[in-house]
């Protein structure tokens, strides 16, 4: 995304402190997926995010197609804003932010009179999940709220918000949110890497159709600065490859194929830049 306490008892704090540990050595709680959403239905794949998701999902579109033997099953609607981390996604009903976040995505792709939503069912009608690859930025401040590993005050904060922007989504016909946070961004951390923490806090609290999406922040993170441009904040073609790919393992589950995943990391895709153009135009509406 391009940018702009608590008091506990002795018994809180251990606990507070052996909740971290887990979440840093994979433990935690996480809401059970169905074993694949390539099922063989056709449905909508919602995705949701900031301006680091503007080109991946057109390779994640290529992958499904792969998936289903060259047919269009699986239809990648991209609703993603530049710089709209949750803050934005669980706004005010009616401010500018929701405007430009959940009432543009619903224009543009939900209901009988959706803009851009072509031959895609309606997410409206059930049946849809959404894919978010979400930041936590700008909740509480412009780094986020989870300050230290140990943080359990701004983690419960990010999951307060991260819970209100699934609930909508719910409201709005999608059958199940997976929610993975923001890729490794060396000038915020700690509190980028800590946003894991939150969604922890988050799959802990049992809602149903939330689960948890890749670790895009431990991938990136690994090949970091090899999967990013020059500025070292956004990713270049691997980067977004290595997106695409992890979203496509998280949605096919046990049906993976890894010759799906072959093929991505052979395919050329030009200029990533004229993606995000492309991408950018056919979002656009003139005022």
């Amino acid at each position: 995304m391009l940018t702009k306490s608590g008091f506990f008892g002795s018994g809180s704090l251990r606990a507070i402190l052996v909740t971290g540990a887990l979440i840093f050595t994979g433990g935690g709680a996480a809401q059970a997926a169905p074993a694949t959403e390539l099922d063989g239905t056709e449905k909508s794949v919602v995705v949701v995010g900031y301006s680091t998701s503007y080109v991946w999902p057109q390779m994640l579109q290529d992958m499904l197609d792969d998936h289903a033997g060259g047919k269009r099953k699986y239809h990648v609607l991209n609703a993603v804003i530049g710089g709209a981390p949750v803050a934005h996604w669980s706004a005010e009903f009616g401010s500018k932010e929701y405007k430009r976040t959940m009432d543009a995505m619903t224009r543009d792709f939900f209901g009988p009179d959706a803009r851009l939503r072509g031959n895609a069912p309606d997410p409206a009608k059930g049946g849809a999940v959404v894919i978010a690859q979400q930041s936590l930025q700008l909740t509480r401040d412009d780094r986020g709220p989870v300050k230290t590993e140990y943080d359990m005050v701004g983690a419960e904060m990010g999951a307060d918000e991260m819970e209100k922007m699934s609930l909508r989504l719910r409201g709005l016909g999608i059958d199940r949110v997976y929610i993975a946070m923001h890729i490794y961004k060396e000038p915020v951390e700690p509190e980028v890497g800590n946003e894991r923490i939150a969604l922890n806090r988050l799959l802990s609290r049992g809602l149903d159709f939330v689960s948890p999406g890749p670790d895009i922040w431990s991938v990136t993170k690994a090949c970091y600065p090899g999967c990013f441009i020059d500025d070292k904040l956004h990713p270049n073609d691997l980067g977004y490859k290595l997106m695409a790919e992890h979203w496509y393992r998280t949605l096919a589950g046990n049906k993976v194929n890894e010759d799906v995943i072959s093929r991505l990391h052979k395919r050329e895709y030009g200029d990533w830049r004229k993606i995000m153009e492309d991408y950018l135009a056919w979002r656009r509406v003139e005022e």
